[in-house]
This record gives structure tokens, sequence and C-alpha cells, in this order.
């Protein structure tokens, strides 16, 4: 992002963040004040830069006006950092968003031949986007309801196009809280006795008009802090390319493996918020015949509920053995070992989930399950940690808040492969 649109989506959030008390009818939280501050200090340190070098720029071209050469364009550290970011795999990610914050500029514009023994290293907490953010490629575009599904199509006999797998955090909901918890009816199981019945009912008949019902529990999600850490060298934080990779490559992956973890296996006990796995009210499914049939009536339990098939999820080692099904004369059901077609089961997205035990697959209207975030994902460094200081070595950790909450247990089946 260049100067001018990074001082313009500064401008945006605070806009947003008005907006959001005001319509809420509320004062701003002390989250929301804490982002204020640093986002007022931000569009004031940006501001006096882009000024400065519109300054320069303008001083360039008078001196040049007179001379046949073409002006040249004048870039500060932080433009070409951005550079040098596109160039190693374009920006969006945790670590790009770290290494272009007004912290981490500021503080290394501080120390400009790097960070060496002794150096006290502190950042404020930086924020670097929010949950709806983590897993996500950086230019892909969102998935819209309804449109998430891999559509059937036929391929050829060499298919040259690889579709980008789905995750777990793809087919899910996303979306925010405020406070630290919220109480919600949970729907565990539909009824539905809908009929044509005569215009009149007397007494003496036996019929009598049809009653739907829905059983629920009231639930709780709460917020949950999720973090993790690494430990990087004093010149490997001064390099922002190299630190926006690592970070990119290492704390947001894990982020998303432990998210991922509590969103199926969640034990809902000792500090632990509840998973698919451990919700009640959600169906099951024993195994019958195969793998591929006893999916198939996991499919026909959510149509029986009008409930929609979303994805399907399965293990790494279920996802390998239905590639390589075969018929009576060898031939893979499937696309075989030469194609990239849609990874599909019954015509619904196969979607694969390391953090799901090998024998169970789970499917149905995955849209039910939502993440709530509460504070957003952010990073911290510090070399305030053991004899880090002494050594040259520096803390960086990740950490985010979110709810875990699963509006329609009822719509989800739990399938035994096995």
């Amino acid at each position: 992002m260049t100067l001018r649109e990074q001082y313009k989506a500064a401008i945006d959030r605070l806009t947003e963040l008005s907006a959001l008390a005001k319509s809420e009818g509320r004062e701003f939280t002390e989250n929301e004040v804490g982002e204020i501050t640093q986002l007022s200090a931000s569009v004031d340190e940006l501001g006096t830069r882009i000024k400065a070098a519109d300054d320069a720029q303008a001083a360039v071209a008078r001196l040049t006006a007179k001379s046949d050469r073409p002006a040249p364009v004048l870039e500060g550290v932080s433009d070409r950092t951005d550079q040098a970011l596109g160039a190693i795999g374009g920006p969006g990610g945790l670590g790009d968003t770290f290494v272009k914050s007004a912290q981490y500029k500021a503080f290394r514009d501080a120390n400009p031949a790097g960070f060496g023994e002794g150096t006290p290293i502190t950042f404020d907490r930086v924020k670097v986007g929010p949950l709806a953010e983590l897993g996500r490629k950086a230019n892909a575009a969102p998935i819209q309801a309804g449109l998430d599904r891999t559509q059937a199509i036929r391929l050829p006999m060499v298919d040259l196009t690889t579709p980008t797998p789905l995750s777990l955090l793809d087919v899910i909901t996303r979306g925010q809280m405020a406070g630290q918890s919220i109480e919600y009816l949970q729907i565990t199981a539909v009824t539905r006795n809908a009929a044509i019945v005569p215009n009149e009912i007397l007494p003496a008949d036996s019929g009598i008009k049809p009653t739907s019902g829905l059983s629920t529990n009231l639930a709780t999600a709460s917020a949950y802090t999720y973090a993790d850490g690494f430990t990087v060298t004093n010149m490997m934080l001064a390099d922002a390319p190299a630190l926006a990779t690592y970070l990119n490559n290492q704390l947001e992956f894990n982020l998303k493996s432990v998210v991922e973890d509590k969103v199926l296996n969640g034990s809902g006990t000792g500090g632990n918020p509840a998973g698919i796995l451990n919700t009640s009210g959600v169906q099951a499914q024993a195994f019958d015949t195969d793998m591929v049939t006893t999916i198939r009536r996991g499919i026909g339990k959510l149509e029986r509920i009008g409930a929609p098939i979303t994805a399907v999820l399965v293990s790494p080692q279920d996802n390998e053995t239905f590639d390589l099904l075969k018929d009576a004369d060898g031939r893979y059901f499937s696309g075989g070992p030469w194609s990239a077609g849609p990874n599909t089961i019954w015509g619904r997205p196969r979607v694969v989930c390391p953090r799901l035990t090998a024998g169970t697959a789970v499917l149905g209207n995955l849209g039910t399950v939502t993440l709530l975030d509460r504070e957003g994902m952010s990073v911290l460094a510090f070399n305030q940690h053991a004899d880090y200081a002494a050594r040259n070595l520096v803390y960086v950790r990740a950490e985010l808040r979110a709810a875990q909450a699963i509006f329609k247990p009822a719509e989800l089946v739990i399938a035994t492969l096995a």
C-alpha cells in the first residue's frame, strides 16, 4: 500500500468505528479507544510523510524543469519495503500488516542501523486485522452465501486448472461480538408436520390440524484467547520482508490450525469452547455398507429436515481413500491421478480437515457454525523475556480473541466411515 492508501485506510477505519458506536447508541469501548488513539497517531504521521514527499517531488520537478532528463521518482524506505513485500507474495497476510504498521515503522526508523545487543524492544500491540481474514488468501474473493459450492462440470482428460482447495474456515460463517459472551438458542431437532387439512374440523372428527416443532437448547458462546509466538533474531526483526514472510508462514498457519481444531474438537470444558463433535443436538450417521453410502445416508437425514448441505469435512486419510476408490475393472471412480477437478462427494465440496480424526466425517450446513471476532488479530514483540536481550533475540507473539457458536446443530451430521 502506498502512503496515501494507508492514510485513506486509517481514515476509513476511524469513520467505521464512529458509525458503529453511533448506530448502537453507545460510547467507544476500551479497545476501540486504544485503536482510535493508534489510528490518530498513524494519520498524523502519514499526513506529515505525504506532505514531505509531495514537497520533495515538487522540488525535484522544479530543479529538472530546464533539463532534458526526466525527473526521478522519489521513494521512501516505506515504499521500498512495500515493493519488497510485493515481491515475496503480496500484501494482506498477518506479517505484511505488522511490518507496515506505524508502530513497527517508527521503531525501525528510530534504529536505522538495526537492533543491537541491549536495545530495549517493546512494541505497542499492533492490530493486524479481523478474524475474518485468518486463513484466507489476500487475492481471494470473499465467499458469498450460496456461492461457495464447487460447481459440477465436465472435465477434459488432462485438466490444466487447479482450483484453490477449501478449508474449514472458508465454509463456516464469520461474525463479530461486542461482549465477552452471548447466550443464544440452539435448534437441536426439527419436526415438520405441514399437511392439507379440512376447512373445518368438528369435535367428533378424529383428525386435528398438524403442529410442527423445534427442540431448542440454551447455549453460551464465550470469547477465548488464541495465541502463539516465535523467537526471532534482532536481525530478522529489522528485516521487514523476511519478518513478514516468517510471520505469514508460521504464526498465521498455527493460529488457523488451533482455531480449526477447537471448532471441530473443542471439549466445552477446562477452558475450551464446545466444538461440533461435542455439541448436543448434532445428528449421527452410523456406518452403512461403505464410505460413499454412509455419506449419502447422512445427506438423506439432512434433506428430510430441509437443511442445506454446503460441505463434507473429511480427514486427510479418508480423503486419500476417496481418491483411490476403484470399480471392478480397476478404474478410479474419481478423475484419477491426471486430473485436478472439483473435489466433491455426491456433488458437495469435500473439504480436507487435518484436525479431523480418520474414520469420521462432518457434513451439513457448515454455515450454521459461526466464529465471532471479539478483538481481532494482533502482534506483540519484546525482548524482556528470559535472557533474550543479552542474546539479541526477540519474542514475537500473535493472538486473537473469538467465540464460536453453533446455531442449528440439527443441520449437521457426524458420520462414522468405518
